[in-house]
């Protein structure tokens, strides 16, 4: 009897000596985000996820609310050496799906031992992005209020063109316009000009707009509301004149749909007096483009 424990225990014995080698002979290598710039910390309700594509396939290597320089990313070896490209993407943060979103932010591939990581190769190409808007409030019948509102567009001696020349976006981000205005309490503001995909066609709310008149067919918004400004601390319609007035594209879904995402690709830092049909440019803001690199 006591040959036969003996026996039983020495089987045991080998078996867990079996399982525990296997689990070592699994080597891990490290990945290490050396930059990254203007990714901001993420509120409760989203998180980064961080991936590797190796053999076809997008493999996590975790979610965190935040990323910095220096931190370090640990899968199989065999993953790590085969990996083709390195991607960031937003995740909502009770992501129930083990699958990687829609919404990559910074992605690229390997070269060698590391990674470049743009906007460009996940979310677009905006080296000839381009703008221009005119400041006016089509959808009501005042013709002296036209410093309050804005639409992006070429009036064209009334066959009006579009005025933004954009990237088509991929699934899971979204252009939005925005104005920054003061308050009563001379607290800047951000208000939206509305979310939209194309520059072509209206975009989606025209919360702040008259009711009198329809809406041009390009993104815009009259800021002439003043029921719905007031609850935003207005006791005045917004003077857009010599305001900061910019495009940024947002993720779909948003954590924050009340503040601009930190890409913004067109803005005009002050614009100028002059009001419609007078048109006035913006620039290629490069500044606000996050930026990463990788190394295995």
């Amino acid at each position: 009897m006591k040959k036969i424990k003996f026996l039983g225990l020495l089987t045991a014995a080998a078996l867990l000596a079996s399982c525990s080698g296997d689990d070592d002979s699994v080597s891990r290598t490290d990945i290490t985000l050396q930059s990254i710039t203007l990714l901001p910390s993420l509120e409760e309700n989203s998180q980064y996820e961080v991936w590797i594509t190796s053999g076809g396939e997008d493999i996590s290597l975790g979610k965190y609310r935040s990323l910095s320089n220096g931190q370090t990313f640990s899968a199989a070896s065999s993953s790590v050496e085969n990996a083709s490209a390195f991607k960031i993407s937003l995740e909502p943060g009770n992501d129930p799906s083990s699958d990687i979103s829609n919404t990559v932010i910074l992605s690229g591939s390997f070269n060698g031992n590391s990674a470049d990581l743009t906007i460009a190769n996940s979310i677009g190409n905006f080296s000839n992005a381009s703008g221009i808007f005119t400041l006016w409030t089509p959808t009501d019948s005042d013709a002296n209020n036209n410093q309050n509102g804005v639409y992006f567009l070429n009036p064209n001696n009334g066959n009006p063109q579009a005025g933004l020349n954009l990237p088509t976006l991929p699934a899971g981000w979204r252009y939005e316009g925005w104005v920054t205005v003061p308050n009563a309490n001379n607290q800047l503001v951000n208000l939206s000009t509305g979310r939209f995909s194309s520059p072509t066609g209206r975009d989606e709310t025209a919360a702040y707009s008259s009711q009198v008149n329809t809406a041009p067919q390009f993104p815009g918004e009259d800021f002439v509301n003043q029921s719905i400004l007031g609850q935003l601390g207005f006791n005045l319609l917004p003077d857009l004149r010599l305001k900061k007035i910019f495009i940024s594209v947002e993720p779909e879904p948003d954590n924050n749909y009340a503040e601009p995402f930190v890409i913004q690709p067109l803005i005009n830092p002050r614009s100028t007096n002059s009001l419609y049909p007078t048109t006035q440019t913006m620039d290629l803001n490069t500044l606000s483009f996050p930026r990463g690199v990788v190394s295995r």
